[in-house]
């Protein structure tokens, strides 16, 4: 078999196939046979495309959202910051093969930047030990993991890389039902199982696989399941071959230019309580801030909320969903993610050649980004001074924001110097896993569940049709929610 060389080949070829999506998104759909009164709940990204799409067909659209904005977890933030200073709490970048999220970045004409990603510059503090990337990979040795002798002189990516070949190379080089049988073959196992036992190549020790958890940030979520994290997760972010944007402004200009196509159909600050369908119709009973219960009928129901949200949602009768639908929105795991960021007078960062990238840690902020816009320009900037993720999360969402902002500047003080607590001005943080709008970042699933819980979840039950990240194959990012609302709206559209 050829070898595959970089690990984002993975995600292009795991992606649904965009052609035809793509298509609809700059011409839409056609006109439907029959035209419907259409009531879709939430207005995050594919509840934006779906009720988008299906206006210009034709369709009587409806669209609930509880939150007072839309976006969903497309959010960007501009208080407590001066001037344009900004903070993605949300989705903040978007890699550039995502051929759909970038269809409608094209379509509304908003213009993109660089998101740097990844440096040769970018910080690395391990094991007590502040290195730059570069040292590392000359020396992979050098922060100290005491890893088998067989491992030394392996950064982690390639040790993940080592770990994962043959089951990369078998898909990437797979027919579709190949793929398939892949899937069902290994969605047994945990990330950490895999790597432990490979039963396709060359297991890594304990600490290897520490080691690549806590080098690559997945220790938060190195119990779920190893097709999906690999698939959705490492295979982009840590790929050789893939660049990043990010809109110019702020990321939620994106969902933001929705808002003309659907403004007189949104109705924000209503919270789904009921769904009953039955041979007739749907009904939606929604509350709003005051609790006042507002009642919305129509034909079907395009439903993109989060399973972590719609467990609270009563759907009557009972059996009108599936058991295996019932136990998908019960079962389906939401990872969790904590952000924090904090204003400074001035780009101190930049005194240390960092223009964008990123620091890695063992420390509890996992993560620092460095801002790629706005560089080697004087004045205020705005850090990622914190991104942790799944398990890694829950210390930070047991603090009051105060706390959360006051703790992150410590880790930042401890990486730069005692000097930046002086240029710090404003702080805010954004913890998805106390969102109620959400319960979580992203989705994602356990052993066993990638074999045949994706086609369950995107199943239409009756009247209800299903959208949202959770729902694609491509979990935790814009396209994901972005292909999803481009299906179900020719889904409903086609009748």
């Amino acid at each position: 078999m050829k070898p595959v060389r970089g690990l984002s080949v993975l995600t292009k070829v795991h992606a649904e196939p965009a052609g035809e999506h793509v298509e609809m998104i700059k011409k839409g759909l056609p006109r439907p046979a029959k035209r419907k009164r259409v009531i879709v709940l939430g207005a995050g990204m594919a509840g934006l495309v779906s009720a988008s799409l299906l206006k210009q067909a034709g369709h009587s659209v409806t669209l609930l959202e509880a939150n007072s904005r839309v976006g969903g977890r497309v959010h960007t933030l501009r208080e407590p910051f001066q001037n344009d200073g900004h903070f993605e709490g949300g989705a903040m970048r978007i890699p550039s093969h995502h051929q759909l999220t970038m269809a409608y970045v094209n379509k509304f004409q908003l213009p993109v930047i660089p998101f740097v990603n990844a440096t040769d510059n970018d910080l690395i503090y391990m094991n007590g030990k502040l290195v730059r990337k570069y040292m590392y990979e000359d020396d992979p040795d050098l922060l100290g993991f005491p890893v088998d002798e067989k491992e030394r002189g392996l950064t982690a990516v390639n040790l993940l890389r080592r770990g994962v070949s043959e089951f990369a190379e078998r898909y990437v080089q797979g027919t579709t039902a190949e793929r398939r049988q892949l899937l069902a073959r290994f969605a047994r196992y945990s990330k950490d199982g895999f790597l432990r036992d490979n039963p396709e190549g060359t297991a890594l020790s304990d600490t290897a696989s520490y080691k690549v958890n806590t080098m690559l940030g997945l220790g938060g979520f190195h119990h779920l399941s190893f097709t999906d994290i690999l698939l959705n997760i490492t295979s982009t972010i840590f790929g050789e071959d893939v660049d990043f944007f990010q809109i110019e402004g702020g990321n939620d200009r994106l969902p933001g230019a929705f808002l003309p196509l659907i403004r007189d159909q949104l109705h924000v600050s209503r919270t789904v309580r009921r769904i009953v369908q039955d041979e007739t119709g749907v009904q939606v009973t929604a509350e709003d801030d005051n609790k006042k219960q507002h009642v919305y009928s129509g034909d079907v129901v395009v439903c993109t909320l989060p399973f972590s949200v719609l467990r609270l949602v009563e759907i009557w009768p009972h059996d009108s969903l599936s058991f295996d639908k019932q136990r998908a929105i019960r079962e389906l795991v939401y990872v969790q993610a904590t952000k924090v960021g904090i204003e400074f007078k001035r780009k101190f960062w930049e005194d240390d050649a960092l223009y964008g990238g990123s620091l890695v840690t063992d420390l509890p902020l996992q993560f620092m980004y460095y801002p790629s816009h706005n560089m080697n320009e004087s004045g205020p900037g705005v850090l990622k001074a914190c991104y942790a993720w799944g398990e890694n999360a829950n210390l930070w969402d047991a603090m009051e924001e105060e706390e959360r902002v006051e703790r992150a500047l410590s880790y930042v003080a401890h990486i730069h110097g005692e000097k930046v607590r002086n240029l710090a001005t404003a702080g805010v943080s954004v913890s998805w896993g106390s969102n109620p709008f959400s319960a979580g970042c992203f989705s994602m699933f356990k052993p066993y569940q990638h074999d045949d819980l994706p086609g369950v979840i995107r199943q239409r039950e009756g009247r209800i049709h299903f959208a949202g990240e959770h729902t694609s194959r491509l979990h935790a990012w814009i396209e994901g929610a972005v292909e999803s609302g481009v299906r179900v709206a020719e889904e409903v559209n086609r009748g």
